[in-house]
């Protein structure tokens, strides 16, 4: 049976030549539906005062000095993901800033690859953005683009894509290269911000 590690980033700008990765969540599932692991979210101290749109992603600058660099949380990554198939939406998003942070942390080049729920939805003539997605399959998507909502809700849509006949490319399961960092154990979480 296999298992996959859904996951998702919020960032400071679209461009991961430019940008930073600020929060990342993983949620491991089987395709049964059922728990592969723990969730895993942080938010990452990117060492920059300019969030970019938290009008967005709901994300402050001063909560980031206080969380883990993304050098720091790498090894948890890899961790997160190893052993599973990733899976992301728009995956060439999210792995390109995955990719892009890895290499400036001086940790070379890394070779991830992800099953993608974008061309799965297209195949099947749904809405293409998670936010129109999710709820056309009937999952619930609360806090949209805070990490963990956007990861729970694409765990839900892969499961939903799949029971309806949906294709995933081929993707291999995800093995940390020889050089990864050892995990950190360090993550800071958002704070729960009352009205």
């Amino acid at each position: 049976m296999p298992t996959y590690a859904c996951f998702d980033v919020e960032t400071t700008r679209l461009d991961p030549k430019v940008g930073h990765v600020i929060e990342i969540a993983v949620v491991p599932i089987k395709d049964d539906g059922s728990p592969a692991g723990e969730e895993w979210v942080t938010l990452v101290n990117a060492g920059t005062v300019d969030v970019g749109r938290t009008d967005i992603h709901g994300i402050r600058a001063e909560w980031l000095p206080a969380a883990p660099s993304f050098a720091e949380i790498a090894g948890d990554l890899a961790e997160q993901l190893s052993g599973h198939i990733p899976v992301a939406h728009n995956k060439n998003f999210d792995v390109g800033f995955i990719s892009e942070e890895w290499s400036r942390a001086g940790f070379g080049e890394l070779d991830l690859q992800a099953v993608d729920t974008l061309p799965m939805a297209r195949e099947l003539g749904l809405p293409g953005k998670l936010g129109k997605l999710a709820p056309a399959l009937g999952v619930s998507l609360g806090d949209a683009h805070q990490a963990l909502a956007d990861t729970r809700a694409l765990a839900g849509v892969l499961l939903a894509l799949l029971e309806r006949g949906a294709k995933p490319a081929p993707c291999p399961v995800f093995n940390p290269p020889m050089w990864t960092p050892g995990p950190s154990g360090r993550l800071l979480h958002r704070p729960v911000i009352t009205a």
